[in-house]
């Protein structure tokens, strides 16, 4: 991937993140750029990127492989850090375990769905595809305007996974200091206002 695409795509994540529309010519982000009617976790940062990463609470070992996966193809480690980095993964595992039945099964039926589907077209399974195989399975979901019955399952689920994985970036350490948020600081000094006509 170009560096000019490496950086449409994080700017595109950082618009939605910040809750603007933004529409992105890359694949993984095609047709679903726009943040309308999506509602974000919205906390202080979950998970802290120091220390040894911690194991599931509610994926198995092979799903949460995937997950980690998944969130490294959604928001890539580039010239700057990614969703691996911001350990993404640990905050999906705890929103979703912490989250009730249907959301669950959102997740479970889609990782059940693109590893059936890897093996049928691959015979592998979605974690053991190369790059390109994983972002063309990717790509065909991403493309899904008004889903049917027959791709309902997968809809969702990117949606969701590409949802979560923008929410837990954006929520941890590194995705706040990308956004440039420094929270709340103390003036040395407050100039006032500098228009002319309010000046004594």
């Amino acid at each position: 991937m170009s560096e000019e695409n490496k950086i449409g795509r994080r700017e595109a994540i950082k618009e939605i993140a910040a809750g603007v529309g933004a529409v992105s010519s890359l694949p993984v982000l095609n047709n679903i750029s726009r943040a309308e009617g999506h509602s974000h976790h919205v906390a202080a940062p979950l998970v802290t990127e120091a220390g040894a990463s911690r194991a599931p609470s509610f994926f198995d070992k092979h799903q949460y492989a995937t997950v980690t996966e998944l969130a490294s193809l959604i928001i890539p480690t580039d010239e700057t850090p990614g969703a691996k980095e911001a350990k993404v993964n640990e905050y999906i595992d705890m929103i979703v375990g912490e989250s009730g039945h249907d959301v669950k099964k959102i997740y479970l039926d889609g990782l059940a769905w693109l590893d059936k589907t890897s093996v049928e077209r691959h015979n592998k399974k979605f974690v053991d595809l190369t790059n390109n195989e994983q972002v063309a399975i990717l790509t065909e979901i991403s493309q899904i305007k008004n889903p049917t019955p027959e791709n309902e399952v997968q809809a969702k689920f990117f949606r969701a996974i590409k949802d979560i994985t923008i929410d837990g970036f954006y929520t941890s350490k590194i995705g706040i200091e990308e956004l440039g948020y420094i929270g709340n600081t103390v003036l040395d000094e407050f100039p006032g206002c500098t228009h002319p006509e309010h000046q004594s």
